[in-house]
């Protein structure tokens, strides 16, 4: 039940800070705001690095560790860009399309075992996100942005997946920022804008907030197959469109509300199942 607590909270996370971007987006461009996001991140880890003392070691698998880096901060740069140009629940909804990738990923790649429920329910939950997002045939950037991060991140998902057999958690997430934050700060050069006290302020906040959900999203997909979480991370839409209602006027239709309590089921039959199965396993056969 762990890997499942640590996902949706990484989802509850997430999508708190698609809010702060979105709103820090009308003083602070998104592409400085992700800059910083990064070279906060630096500090705030540097005393769990010096802890773990060895960031690095003999096994370690440098090319994919920068290829995680580099996938990584391509969608953060995305995203944030998006989250000011579309709302929230609909750039939400676009990278909806990462569990899919994922999941197909994980059976590709790694030969996880599936099941036609966990099939049903991750191909249930697409669908249910498309017709919440009921997608026009407008070509809009933002959405552009948000399509390219979820390919990203689901690379990036899969990439944290193969290095964590050999690395800590602080390691994938101390080498991503190391490389985004020189990365970042090159197109935020165009766009700079001198933030005052208040918008530092929240910049911290952004970054503490991203740390985290960060942390619990590497965490979970390192300590069990992916198979099993995707379907949890649709929780994110739902959170997402309720914080976008609440501080940005969003409106939720009818729609919206079947949809996304189709979604609170698919993942209620999930956890019911995936509940089951560790029972399962606790018993010990007669003799």
């Amino acid at each position: 039940m762990y890997p499942i607590f640590l996902l949706v909270s990484s989802c509850f996370l997430f999508s708190v800070l698609a809010a702060l971007i979105k709103f820090g987006s009308q003083f602070i461009h998104p592409i400085e705001q992700a800059f910083f996001r990064n070279l906060i991140s630096i500090l705030l880890l540097i005393p769990f690095v010096i802890q773990t003392k060895k960031i690095i070691n003999k096994s370690s698998n440098i090319k994919l560790l920068v290829l995680r880096g580099i996938f990584g901060g391509i969608t953060m740069i995305l995203l944030f860009w998006s989250y000011s140009l579309i709302p929230l629940s609909q750039a939400m909804a676009v990278s909806f399309s990462t569990p899919l990738f994922i999941y197909l990923g994980a059976i590709l790649f790694f030969k996880e075992k599936t099941s036609k429920l966990n099939n049903f329910i991750i191909l249930l939950g697409f669908i249910l996100t498309i017709i919440i997002i009921r997608p026009d045939l407008e070509i809009k950037f933002g959405v552009i942005l948000a399509l390219i991060a979820a390919i990203t991140h689901a690379i990036a998902g899969l990439l944290v997946k193969k290095i964590s057999r050999n690395e800590s958690v602080i390691t994938l997430m101390f080498s991503m920022v190391l490389l985004m934050t020189p990365i970042a700060g090159i197109p935020t050069m165009m766009v700079w804008s001198t933030p005052n006290i208040q918008q530092l302020y929240l910049l911290v906040i952004i970054s503490v907030i991203a740390t985290l959900g960060n942390f619990c999203w590497t965490k979970a997909l390192s300590i069990t197959k992916l198979t099993n979480l995707m379907s949890f991370d649709f929780s994110k839409l739902l959170f997402t469109t309720i914080l976008g209602f609440i501080f940005f006027d969003e409106k939720i239709d009818l729609i919206t509300i079947i949809c996304g309590s189709g979604l609170i089921l698919c993942s209620n039959i999930k956890f019911i199942s995936v509940r089951r199965n560790e029972k399962n396993k606790t018993i010990l056969p007669d003799n």
